[in-house]
């Protein structure tokens, strides 16, 4: 396999020359075995032939399978089952021990096709369920059959096994492993009927043609047979039906392989020949996901957020991602560098059952997922900011709109009409002017009101502890203001109004959604960042991107290189802390 260059590892070149002058092997096993099939009475040479012939299918398949997934064993099962068809195909040679090897190996490859079933897509069969059914595949093919040649007198040379002539023994034998087999294939079948169900729509398709397939050619032997000896079929016809279906299997496989649903692990020596490629083509994530066999794999990377203490994960491009939850469908792999997890591999649990793979995988590529996690974070911040500066643009919008709309509505309206009022001279006579006095006056104080919203006149003439004391005077609840000598001496304008903005937006929180009964402020100085500290006793349960306040909160701490730390436990409150460089 090549995961972006053009050159194989050696171990892989071995691998591959090894399975080459296996196919080989067999090739020339069946050559031989169609040799000893001349002149057997069972049947006509070229139904005989189909068994050799499907066993070099069955081992031809399984070896590109084997070099194109080195640790995914469907392609040892495979080749296994071809050597198991060309062992089965002794039985009609006319060479008595040759003849014994095919009577007891018979249904072998039966047996191989139903661990090869239960074992896709990852080549394992993992849980204790499926490695039970598979042995029992194993011992209902093997078991009775030395029983019902035993028992069963033949004609030479096919009497090897004869040891007395008890064909009730023999039909006893045969009806056991026939009952045996049928409940066997029933119990498969359910189970690979159940994967289907549970599996979502992507997996269902990879995995449908093949179990579809490798069902119907296995329960095709027992109808065809059935056919064969009930229906008056023509006896050629269900032996040669049946040994096209088997034939078909491993087609089956590689189809789904060639697909993408078959499940391609261990391919560690390319891709850490892939890593070692000056100018290497492709990206990390694909690297991965060609080694590993799952083309919905994904690489997340650790950044931190200032919005909470528990940062969050981005993909390559600083995309958001969030990990999947433990005991589903998908596994989440961390990439550990020396003690430090720089990533995780997010994969699909049915392709690896066992994490080991990539685990494996992981620590070959660790030192370039951290490059690329140093990449991603850049990458995340650089789109954290792009949305900070859009939010911060929106909030001013907003704040322009709300107050020219309270400048409009509510302030000119209410001069307009004292002007028309001062205008008439009935107003005069009537000792209205009066009246007119106190509408100015009121216009004042709501003058006064939409400025305080806007920037407090103590704030910019006296500093942030007046203005924050003005607003504890002010507050509906309780606040508490504690403040160090000196604390807000000194502070650049923008400093002063986002941490008198960050203590309304608290205090507002505590009042509204909070049910909070008093609010606590701390103003400190720590070296050369001022540090603002609000606290309530309410009901906690803020989180930073639920609402727009504390992401405007948040930003405008960006934007003077400070940050915000929320920490809002359910039942116990909320205690927002604001670090801030002082500016001065």
């Amino acid at each position: 396999m090549d995961l972006g260059g053009r050159r194989s590892s050696a171990a892989t070149r071995t691998l591959r020359l090894a399975l080459v002058a296996l196919v080989g092997a067999v090739v020339l096993c069946a050559a031989i075995e169609m040799v000893l099939l001349v002149g057997s009475p069972e049947g006509p040479y070229g139904v005989l032939v189909l068994l050799p012939l499907t066993g070099v299918v069955y081992a031809g398949v399984g070896a590109v399978a084997w070099a194109r997934r080195p640790s995914n064993r469907t392609g040892a099962i495979l080749v296994a089952g071809g050597l198991a068809w060309l062992a089965a195909a002794l039985v009609n040679t006319l060479v008595p021990a040759l003849i014994a090897v095919g009577q007891i190996t018979a249904w072998i490859p039966i047996a191989i096709v139903l661990h090869a079933l239960l074992a896709f897509p990852s080549g394992r069969l993992g849980a204790p369920g499926p490695r039970a059914l598979a042995a029992a595949g194993y011992l209902v093919a093997v078991l009775p059959q030395p029983a019902r040649y035993a028992w069963r007198r033949l004609a030479p040379p096919y009497d090897p096994l004869v040891v007395a002539d008890r064909p009730d023994l023999a039909a006893a034998a045969t009806l056991a492993q026939t009952v045996a087999a049928t409940a066997l294939l029933a119990v498969v079948a359910a189970v690979l009927v159940r994967r289907l169900v549970v599996a979502d729509r992507d997996r269902r398709r990879a995995l449908l043609p093949v179990y579809a397939y490798g069902a119907v050619a296995v329960l095709g032997i027992s109808v065809l047979s059935a056919l064969t000896r009930y229906a008056g079929a023509d006896p050629l016809l269900a032996p040669v039906l049946q040994l096209l279906a088997q034939a078909g299997v491993p087609v089956a496989f590689a189809a789904a392989m060639l697909r993408g649903g078959f499940a391609r692990t261990g391919e560690l020596q390319e891709l850490a020949a892939w890593l070692a490629r000056p100018g290497r083509e492709g990206d990390l994530r694909g690297a991965l996901a060609r080694a590993l066999g799952d083309e919905s794999l994904r690489l997340a990377f650790p950044v931190e957020r200032p919005e909470g203490p528990g940062g969050s994960w981005v993909d390559e491009a600083g995309t958001p991602v969030t990990l999947p939850p433990p005991g589903g469908d998908r596994v989440a792999v961390p990439v550990v560098l020396g003690e430090r997890e720089v990533a995780v591999v997010i994969h699909d649990r049915a392709l690896h059952p066992d994490p080991e793979p990539v685990r494996a995988a992981g620590s070959i590529v660790a030192l370039a997922a951290d490059r690329e996690r140093l990449t991603a974070d850049l990458l995340a911040s650089r789109e954290d900011l792009r949305a900070s500066r859009a939010r911060l643009v929106t909030s001013g919008d907003r704040e322009r709109r709300r107050l020219a709309r309270d400048l409009h509505d509510r302030l000119q309206s209410r001069l307009v009409l004292l002007g028309v009022a001062a205008s008439h001279a009935s107003v005069a006579e009537e000792g209205s002017l009066a009246a007119v006095r106190r509408g100015i006056e009121d216009a004042v104080t709501e003058l006064r009101d939409l400025v305080q919203g806007v920037l407090p006149a103590l704030l910019i003439e006296r500093g942030l502890v007046a203005a924050v004391e003005d607003l504890a005077e002010r507050s509906p609840l309780p606040l508490v203001l504690t403040a160090e000598t000196g604390a807000d001496d000194d502070l650049l304008p923008a400093v002063e109004s986002t941490a008198y903005h960050v203590v309304v937006e608290a205090v507002t929180n505590a009042v509204k959604h909070a049910g909070a009964t008093k609010v606590a402020v701390d103003v400190a100085r720590v070296a050369d960042r001022l540090r603002v500290e609000i606290a309530d006793d309410g009901v906690g349960g803020a989180e930073p991107g639920r609402g727009a306040g504390l992401r405007g909160v948040a930003d405008r701490a960006g934007a003077l290189g400070g940050a915000v730390a929320l920490d809002s436990a359910e039942g116990r409150g909320t205690r927002l802390v604001l670090e801030v460089p002082c500016g001065s």
